[in-house]
């Protein structure tokens, strides 16, 4: 029994869309940023850390690796408490301190366009 495609050309698009879910492949491009007044912020993506981890500084950041970032979300205790997040293409990103917890050290990153 053979299977026989209508659109070679649409299956073959399809079947590389789905490869490249299945790798992470593909260019990723975001933009992060330090919404905080106060607080510096070293975070890395795919393992690389980022340059400007001040407040009011934003990073423009282009990878084929993932977009993985990862944080100390709690820079008021000793040890690293991290956080990961995938972040999407084409999106920004910005770290805020987080409100809805008890700990006023505790920050988090929020998806601002």
């Amino acid at each position: 029994m053979s299977t026989i495609a209508a659109n070679q050309d649409l299956f073959v698009d399809l079947n590389q869309t789905d490869s490249e879910t299945v790798s992470g492949g593909g260019r990723e491009r975001f933009t992060v940023a330090n919404q905080t007044r106060s607080v510096t912020i070293p975070y890395a993506v795919d393992g690389v850390r980022t340059k400007f981890p001040k407040p009011g500084q934003k990073s423009r950041w282009t990878t084929n690796k993932g977009g993985i970032i990862s944080f100390d979300y709690d820079f008021g205790r000793p040890g690293v408490q991290r956080r990961k997040y995938n972040l999407s293409n084409g999106r920004k990103y910005g770290f805020r301190l987080d409100t809805r917890t008890a700990y006023k050290y505790d920050i988090e990153l929020f998806r601002i366009g």
